[in-house]
């Protein structure tokens, strides 16, 4: 009875509007697929969260639970299970992070601080996983990963200083004083004589020698006070590192570049007044608001 209702009906309707039928009837087909099945939430992996103390304290206890290579598990594979006795990169953050916050977060403001610190530091290396692939990677040492803690440590203490006087540490636009640090440590190394291959970016206060790094890092420290890893000269000068023919086989641009022994003290010289051009460009498009 019910078939053939549904047959005189079929049969009752316009020949004209028959051929509309499917169209008429799709939008009920999308809102029945739409709200049966619910939208995917995408994992941003150059997400970058606002810090906080605990953030803080999570690099530091990072720090503290990977403090020695005999405790560094060099074969990572992302998972940290309970009572592990060594741990990677990853699990070391992982772990700061579930004692401090009281759970597992990936994205975290640490872990994603790290990750950004890892992408400095191996331009052109392509991991996959960031943490993972650099704690494995075999050219990587157990002072690489204690530098890495540093760095993050002192970006986080960085942005929450500047995050609460409502400035951005991100990119800092560039200003005459960004102009004059790159002229002075040009002047610093301005003859072979002054130049050094230091391997370390540990820079004496009274030295007559500078390296790349410590002839960027005095003159930053002269004009602006204190040193900042974040400021504009200095990042310009790592991205001009970057486009040089052995940048892939840096770990940290400036104090590789400056070792390598294919570079002269010319090219060095060469760079920093490329880094003054393209800052003086930078200015010229972008000056600082008055």
């Amino acid at each position: 009875m019910w078939r053939k209702s549904r047959t005189c009906e079929s049969q009752t309707l316009h020949p004209g509007l028959r051929p509309l039928l499917p169209l008429l009837l799709l939008p009920v087909a999308v809102m029945a697929q739409a709200t049966s099945t619910p939208p995917a939430v995408k994992d941003d992996s150059n997400a970058r969260p606002p810090v906080t103390a605990s953030d803080l304290q999570i690099v530091k206890r990072a720090r503290e639970i990977l403090d020695s290579p005999a405790k560094w598990n060099r074969a990572d594979n992302r998972e940290c299970p309970p009572g592990m006795k060594t741990f990677s990169l990853y699990c070391a953050f992982e772990m700061a992070t579930v004692e401090v916050s009281g759970k597992a977060e990936h994205r975290g403001a640490a872990l994603q601080e790290a990750r950004f610190v890892i992408d400095e530091i191996t331009v052109n290396r392509n991991y996959e996983h960031r943490l993972m692939n650099y704690n494995n990677d075999p050219r990587t040492t157990f002072a690489d990963i204690q530098q890495v803690f540093d760095i993050v440590e002192r970006l986080i203490a960085l942005r929450l200083k500047t995050d609460a006087s409502g400035t951005s540490p991100v990119r800092p636009s560039v200003t005459k004083a960004d102009i004059e640090i790159a002229r002075r440590a040009r002047q610093l190394i301005d003859s072979p004589a002054k130049w050094d291959r230091n391997p370390a970016q540990e820079c004496a206060p009274a030295a007559k020698t500078f390296s790349l790094y410590c002839a960027l890092a005095t003159a930053i420290t002269e004009i602006n006070g204190a040193y900042d890893d974040g400021e504009a000269t200095i990042r310009e000068a790592r991205r001009l590192v970057a486009e040089s023919p052995n940048a892939r086989n840096y770990k940290a641009r400036l104090i590789d570049f400056n070792n390598d022994p294919t570079t002269t003290w010319a090219d060095v010289q060469k760079l920093l007044q490329a880094v003054e051009e393209r800052l003086l460009k930078q200015l010229a498009v972008n000056p600082p608001a008055k």
